[in-house]
C-alpha cells in the first residue's frame, strides 16, 4: 500500500492584488424595522444609488387610474418600494455617502373618491436626504448617528 500525503488546505491569499474597500450601512427605522447593506468599492468605483433596501416589510401595492382606457376608466395597482436607502459618489479622495428616505406620495383617497369625475392618478415616488457624510479613502470609520424622522443608522467603512 502507497502512503498518501496530506496536504492542507489554506485558505486562498491572492497577495500583491489590490484589495476592495468595503463599507457596511445597518439603518434602523422608527418602527423598528433594520436594513442591512454592504457595498463593495474597487479602483474604479465612481457612484451607485441603492433605491430602497429591501428590508423586513414588503412593498405595498397603492392604487391608480388612468381615464382614457378603451373602456372609460382603468383602474390598476402599482407596487412601490419605501424606505431607506443610499447613494455614494467617488470624487478623488472622498467618497459622499448620502443617506436617504424613498417615500410614496399616495392618492388612494382620491381614487376612491372619484365616482362621476375622472383624473389621471397614480402614487408618486418621493426621495428625501436624511443625512450626508464624507468619507477620506483610505482611512477607515466607523459611527452610529440618530438620523431625521427617527432613523437609526450604524456604518463601517474599511479601507
Amino acid at each position: 500500500m502507497k502512503a498518501r500525503h496530506l496536504i492542507p488546505i489554506l485558505p486562498l491569499c491572492l497577495c500583491g492584488g489590490a484589495t476592495a474597500e468595503m463599507l457596511e450601512l445597518e439603518i434602523v427605522s422608527a418602527g423598528g424595522y433594520r436594513y442591512a447593506a454592504k457595498q463593495e468599492l474597487d479602483d474604479t468605483f465612481e457612484a451607485f444609488e441603492s433605491g430602497a433596501i429591501p428590508g423586513e416589510q414588503p412593498p405595498r401595492e397603492y392604487k391608480a387610474i388612468r381615464c382614457d382606457g378603451p373602456w372609460g376608466a382603468l383602474k390598476y395597482s402599482l407596487t412601490l418600494p419605501s424606505g431607506p436607502g443610499y447613494q455614494i459618489r467617488a470624487n478623488d479622495d472622498q467618497l459622499t455617502l448620502q443617506i436617504v428616505e424613498h417615500a410614496v406620495v399616495s392618492v388612494d383617497a382620491n381614487i376612491d373618491a372619484m365616482e362621476v369625475h375622472c383624473i389621471d392618478s397614480e402614487p408618486k415616488q418621493v426621495v428625501r436626504s436624511l443625512a450626508k457624510i464624507e468619507l477620506e479613502r483610505g482611512s477607515g470609520d466607523a459611527q452610529q448617528l440618530v438620523l431625521a424622522k427617527g432613523y437609526r443608522l450604524e456604518y463601517r467603512y474599511t479601507p
